[in-house]
């Protein structure tokens, strides 16, 4: 076993997670309906059950949009979630044919035993499947070995939530893979972990004993819940952080740091534009240098015009979450 950030550990790693662990994956949620009702599951109010499709945190209303978040974080490989992709059949064909166009790795997670004939439709990289609550695995063995004859890199990702000995049976007899993911708790699935006896430290559920059974798979890999937030997902900030204008502070965590204007932003733009400095625009303010708000003369200027300043750090994300505001 090789040890990796965050207590994550691997015998083997599929490259969707290679590109995970770089913060190179952009994780398209093709839609929030599933025909599962899994306890443990741990989608979102926000997509749960819904029609909707996101490309990271980017609600996508058109193709334009995946493109969009593809070039802001520099995507090498994109992840096709839900809810259930495989029940809107078009739309994952469509995304698949746009993805391999920008030549990206594509692996996809599904619940579904998927046919011989639909994995040949696919022309995916990879795929993963996930059998509701773990009941029932034997029904996928056929599908990972048609994929694996397809040239598709298969196996099952699962959460650790007990051990399944015929899982680990299937993945060794047919030279597959093993994904095993800490269980996060969130809003959508804390109360049904709590009430079936789960012990939940922070936001994910303790398994240690679990973890250490499904070892017996060949190709294996342990992905803890604090390596998504301290590797993955920081890396990912960090990628679009570096595609931001070079006005932007980018911190080691991937955030940014800038000077935030509010107000009149036609007189800000005017005034910047004067000082030389450079900016972006937003509906609801202007960003800029932080040395704006450390230079007297230019900042009395917006000030004066009635402009608010403050220094801010936020995602570099679609959504701009600001993590923390002072005023200047």
């Amino acid at each position: 076993m090789k040890r990796i950030e965050a207590g994550s550990y691997y015998s083997y790693l599929p490259e969707g997670c290679k590109l995970c662990r770089r913060g190179a994956k952009l994780v398209l949620f093709l839609t929030g309906l599933c025909k599962n009702s899994c306890f443990y599951c741990p989608i979102s109010n926000e997509r749960k059950g819904k029609d909707v499709v996101f490309a990271n945190e980017r609600e996508i209303k058109n193709f334009e949009d995946f493109l969009a978040e593809v070039e802001l974080m520099s995507a090498e490989g994109v992840a096709i979630t839900g809810g259930e992709p495989l029940l809107k059949l078009e739309r994952l064909l469509e995304f698949i044919r746009i993805s391999k166009k920008l030549d990206l790795h594509i692996h996809l997670y599904t619940s579904i035993p998927a046919k011989e004939g639909l994995l040949r439709k696919l022309k995916i990289d990879e795929i993963r499947f996930h059998p509701p609550e773990l009941k029932s695995a034997e029904l996928y063995e056929e599908s990972i070995r048609i994929a694996k004859k397809l040239g598709i890199d298969a196996g099952f990702e699962i959460p650790a939530i007990r051990y399944e000995q015929k899982i680990v049976e299937i993945v060794n007899e047919n030279d597959a893979f093993l994904n095993l993911n800490q269980l996060e708790a969130s809003e959508t699935n804390w109360r049904m972990l709590e009430e079936r006896g789960f012990e939940i430290t922070d936001y994910y559920v303790e398994s240690s004993e679990v973890v250490k059974m499904f070892e017996k798979a060949n190709k294996f890999h342990y992905c803890s819940a604090r390596f998504k937030d301290q590797a993955q997902f920081r890396r990912r900030l960090i990628r679009m952080a570096m595609n931001h204008p070079d006005f932007y502070l980018v911190t080691r965590d991937g955030t940014l740091m800038c000077c935030r204007i509010e107000g009149e932003l036609e007189k800000a733009k005017r005034i910047l534009r004067d000082f030389g400095f450079d900016f972006s625009v937003f509906e609801d303010c202007i960003e800029t240098s932080i040395e704006v708000a450390e230079n007297e003369k230019i900042r009395e200027a917006l000030i004066s015009e009635g402009c608010s300043l403050y220094l801010v750090e936020r995602y570099p994300t679609v959504k701009r979450t600001l993590l923390e505001v002072s005023r200047v």
